[in-house]
């Protein structure tokens, strides 16, 4: 499944995502409590890729308004009995009984956030002209550790429009050094420089 539609899931100012926050921040409460950090992490990032994405359907059941919430619950009943720990049969049970589990994803990716901070971890997204070789990966993530202070997650895609350089994304900032950006700005320059 393209991933790429869910690169802004988490739009960090949506009401969306500070409710999806919040119910990460509980989770991790609770993870923490029982010692199963790490475990309620897979087990949910699991619950997205195999479910939700390779189901959409089942996406949308859940997210459907029109889904009144005894089916959604009835159903989560009949799909996790066994397959799930009682935090996770817990977190579904309470965003059925509130009409969020549309926030299942967003809940996801917050938790994983939260246990990057956590670990001192850091995602970063690189987009370059062509892929990175090892070397380049770790001179890379080596540079972006020197400066964040942390430890970097690179998500490398290659998009060949970019002709040369790359772009970092690292949270909110991005550092564009692509040659498609640097001739765009030279033909802007070009262009409004006076005749």
């Amino acid at each position: 499944m393209d991933n790429a539609k869910h690169d802004t899931v988490l739009d960090a100012g949506s009401v969306k995502a500070r409710l999806a926050k919040v119910y990460a921040e509980a989770l991790l409460a609770g993870a923490i409590r029982q010692n199963a950090v790490d475990a309620t992490g897979d087990e949910l990032s699991h619950f997205v890729s195999d479910v939700l994405d390779a189901a959409p359907e089942v996406e949308s059941f859940l997210a459907s308004p029109v889904v009144g919430k005894k089916a959604k619950a009835a159903a989560l009943d009949a799909a996790l009995p066994g397959r799930t720990s009682d935090l996770i049969r817990g977190l579904f049970t309470v965003l059925a009984r509130n009409s969020r589990l549309n926030l299942l994803r967003g809940i996801a990716a917050s938790y994983r956030l939260l246990l990057d901070d956590r670990a001192g971890r850091i995602r970063v997204k690189v987009t370059s002209a062509m892929d990175l070789s090892d070397t380049q990966r770790a001179a890379l993530s080596s540079t972006l550790t020197d400066i964040l202070k942390q430890q970097p997650i690179l998500a490398v895609r290659v998009d060949p429009d970019l002709l040369g350089g790359m772009i970092v994304q690292i949270g909110d900032r991005v550092i564009d050094t692509s040659v498609r950006t640097r001739l765009q700005s030279l033909r802007t320059l070009l262009l409004e420089s006076p005749k």
